[in-house]
């Protein structure tokens, strides 16, 4: 079983260009490195600390990735420019 820290999940989206908007969950919406809003976005839940699979499935199809490009995103072994290469060969920016 695979798992990881909200926190770590966290401060690796906004490392990635994700920003922060006010809900009852945190959302998090990504920004390209130009500053042009797009439609992808995530949710982080206020109650779980840690991650499992399940939770980190969720996510990994909120962010467009497949589970080991949303390890790596989280690990720190992704680039920014590599996400959005990833997000613009799906359409989505």
């Amino acid at each position: 079983m695979t798992s990881r820290h909200s926190k770590h999940i966290e401060k690796a989206l906004k490392k990635m260009g994700f920003r922060e908007s006010d809900t009852h969950h945190k959302r998090f919406i990504y920004y390209t490195k130009e500053g042009f809003r797009t439609r992808v976005k995530s949710f982080i839940s206020h109650g779980s600390k840690d991650y499992g699979d399940f939770l980190l499935n969720k996510i990994s199809k909120q962010l467009h990735l497949n589970k080991q490009e949303t390890l790596d995103l989280i690990d720190g072994k992704m680039s920014q420019e590599e996400y959005e290469e990833i997000l613009k060969n799906k359409g989505f920016i």
